[in-house]
């Protein structure tokens, strides 16, 4: 597990852009951290680190799923808050999201199915103006 201690927004969308340059096509994030602890912040610097725009990332959370184009590939940007951890499925995701793509989740548990098995979470801790990024990522991590 690694850890930063993340200033502000301008820090943690930097970390967002230095772990999508790692993320291979098909890796998937969990995102998990209370309401306004940073997840759509660090989605903005992924979408960015994949040569995308971070003005059109928004939070997910009334949309439910958000899409992004990008020079590596599609990102989806998911909250599961009030589906629960299966229930995007039910939407027919899975007919969307092909292994070349990537997928960021908001509020996921650890249950799929996802696009590859490369499944990375992150997690978000608000602290006084900054906020704790602790995360996990599989060893192997392909440019693509």
């Amino acid at each position: 597990m690694k850890t930063r201690v993340l200033s502000d927004d301008y820090a943690t969308e930097k970390l967002g852009e230095e772990l999508a340059k790692l993320t291979p096509k098909g890796g998937t994030w969990l995102l998990r951290g209370e309401l306004g602890a940073g997840k759509t912040t660090w989605a903005r610097g992924f979408v960015a680190g994949l040569g995308g725009n971070a003005d059109d990332v928004a939070s997910p959370t009334y949309a439910v799923l958000h899409r992004y184009e990008t020079p590596r590939g599609k990102v989806f940007h998911l909250d599961l808050y009030r589906l629960g951890e299966t229930g995007a499925w039910s939407l027919g995701l899975e007919e969307q999201v092909t292994s070349g793509d990537f997928l960021l989740v908001e509020w996921a548990g650890s249950k799929g199915p996802w696009p590859t098995e490369w499944v990375a979470a992150l997690s978000l801790e608000t602290q006084g103006e900054g906020r704790q990024a602790l995360w996990t990522m599989p060893d192997v991590c392909q440019r693509s």
